[in-house]
């Protein structure tokens, strides 16, 4: 693979040469450079992947791609990184790598917290495909992705004592969303709208269920389509309350009322459901507040003590992982264990063994300031 890669490399850096001819076609050819490598990616040409990692994370093909005026390279370099993904999942999914493939998952690892750390914006603006095809056992690159934080959004510490995120300016904000949320759901787009705007019909929630399930006979259910259904929900309970009338008007919604009533499949479905609100939990913005919110509405709402502790286990199975942690799983979590009225410390899941009160001790006191686990832990 190294000729290849040599010639494509040189013909890259070629374009980054001054060249009065080229330059008004720059961003074009550049386009043209990452079609191509489309065209040989992993899954296509596995023998080529290391050499193609390489080239597609390269600053002469990366930078020009997504510096072009108007986020003309964004949909190509983001067709990359699912090209990316798609080649690793199977791989990802064994518990076991080889000695080849860890090297890989170095490689990417190091690709993402580059574009996390240089383009968060458009690492943000994708996070719906790409948790899509990332598995969910790769915990920490899933969290990696959800902790892009747009340029200009400013950090607010949630570890602080006088910390309220509904006195943030931000929670008003929309996020830019560039993934395709309404393809997966066309086939049922109709139904699910009637639904919303209050024409139900009595077989909606069975019709909901076949459409969310795989193509391929089984029970379970399509995580990507689950992921777009919970978001374009979840779309339009904003669209219907103000940010100030989350917290206290989100039961006496139909939005509300079709999340608790996905809260009656069983563990595995349920799950899945979970992780999709969870996906939500980035960056302060409007979307970030309202999942919080849901997910926080049905700890406390369900008497089911079940969904309580699955809903724990979603939250910290992804904060027990090395950092960063996404801001909104972080500010959901401390209120989860802070705010008494959900009395968390008191639910016999977070003390059935002496391993799992240790976990929730160390995670809690990772996430709160000194002295608050001892005192929200007994119960004051």
């Amino acid at each position: 693979q190294r000729p290849w890669f040599r010639l494509l490399l040189d013909l890259v850096c070629e374009l980054n040469t001054p060249n009065q001819l080229l330059d008004s076609m720059k961003s074009s050819i550049v386009n043209v450079f990452g079609s191509a490598f489309h065209v040989i990616q992993p899954l296509v040409v596995p023998g080529f992947s290391f050499a193609w990692l390489e080239l597609i994370s390269h600053r002469m093909f990366l930078s020009n791609l997504l510096l072009a005026k108007d986020q003309k390279g964004w949909g190509v370099m983001h067709q990359l990184l699912i090209d990316l993904f798609l080649f690793m999942e199977p791989h990802l999914r064994k518990l076991e790598l080889t000695d080849a493939l860890k090297k890989y998952y170095d490689g990417t690892l190091r690709v993402i917290l580059m574009l996390v750390h240089d383009f968060p914006t458009f690492l943000a603006a994708y996070h719906l495909s790409f948790c899509n095809v990332i598995p969910e056992n790769c915990v920490q690159l899933r969290n990696i992705i959800l902790s892009a934080t747009p340029k200009g959004v400013p950090f607010h510490d949630p570890i602080n004592r006088n910390f309220k995120i509904d006195q943030l300016p931000e929670i008003a904000q929309s996020p830019l969303i560039l993934s395709n949320i309404v393809g997966p759901l066309m086939s049922f787009k109709n139904e699910l709208d009637n639904y919303l705007r209050g024409q139900q019909s009595p077989d909606f929630y069975n019709i909901l269920l076949g459409q969310l399930r795989k193509e391929d006979n089984s029970k379970e259910l399509d995580a990507p389509k689950v992921n777009s259904v919970v978001l374009y929900v979840g779309m339009q309970g904003l669209a219907r309350l103000q940010n100030d009338q989350i917290s206290s008007n989100l039961s006496r919604t139909p939005e509300m009322e079709l999340f608790q009533k996905l809260m009656e499949l069983d563990d595995r479905g349920r799950y899945i459901i979970l992780n999709a609100f969870a996906n939500q939990l980035r960056y302060p913005s409007s979307h970030t507040h309202y999942f919080s919110c849901v997910m926080l509405f049905l700890f406390n709402e369900t008497k089911d003590e079940g969904v309580k502790e699955q809903i724990t286990r979603v939250l910290l199975e992804r904060l027990i992982t090395q950092r960063p942690h996404p801001w909104g799983l972080l500010i959901t979590f401390i209120e989860l264990i802070k705010n008494t009225k959900y009395q968390f410390w008191n639910h016999s899941f977070t003390r059935c063994a002496t391993e799992i009160e240790k976990v929730f001790e160390n995670v809690a006191r990772s996430c709160m300031l000194p002295g608050a686990v001892a005192a929200t832990g007994s119960g004051d």
